[in-house]
């Protein structure tokens, strides 16, 4: 097999205008990367602008989500703030009430337990006057026991009329009468 001669290249001629073709493809192929690499930057440009806007607009849309629900937060806070003070004015009432209530009840407390221990010393007061009447009271019934006795044993033989009881002795504190105290 014979072996092929390598052939070789021509040399080009030096011309002005292959040169000039030479350095204008050059510059074509330089510009024409340039060109896409421009093309690629502005849609990428394009599609980050948009994507921009979109994110803008969704931002906008939650912005005044949250106004929203911060105005409506605040009423709230409002309306909680007003009901906690008026809760604690009622708070503040009831424990002026409470108060006021102790008060009133410590006072006719001590007045009930001054007028009982005052009515109990006056009962017993009363107990031991009713037990001194009694006492005098039954002295008496035996007295008058005892002399009709005697009465009775010399007047039988001496008048035929029958006997009469003597009225009792009225005495001002004889117990039987009411008091006006009592009758309250």
């Amino acid at each position: 097999m014979p072996t092929k001669k390598k052939t070789a290249k021509p040399k080009k001629a030096v011309n002005p205008a292959f040169r000039q073709l030479d350095q204008l493809r050059k510059t074509v192929k330089a510009l024409r990367v340039r060109l896409e690499r421009e093309t690629r930057a502005r849609k990428i440009e394009a599609r980050v602008k948009s994507e921009a806007q979109k994110a803008r607009t969704r931002l906008a849309s939650q912005i005044a989500e949250l106004r929203e629900q911060g105005r409506k937060l605040a009423t709230d806070l409002r309306s909680a703030l007003g009901d906690a003070s008026k809760r604690d004015a009622a708070r503040q009432q009831a424990i002026a009430k409470i108060a006021e209530l102790k008060a009133e009840y410590a006072k006719k407390s001590a007045e009930l337990r001054s007028e009982l221990s005052r009515t109990t010393a006056e009962l017993a007061r009363k107990s031991e006057e009713l037990k001194k009447l009694a006492g005098e009271a039954a002295h008496r019934a035996v007295e008058i026991i005892r002399g009709e006795e005697h009465h009775a044993a010399p007047a039988a033989g001496a008048s035929s009329e029958p006997h009469r009881e003597a009225p009792p002795q009225e005495t001002a504190g004889s117990g039987y009468e009411k008091e006006p105290e009592e009758e309250q």
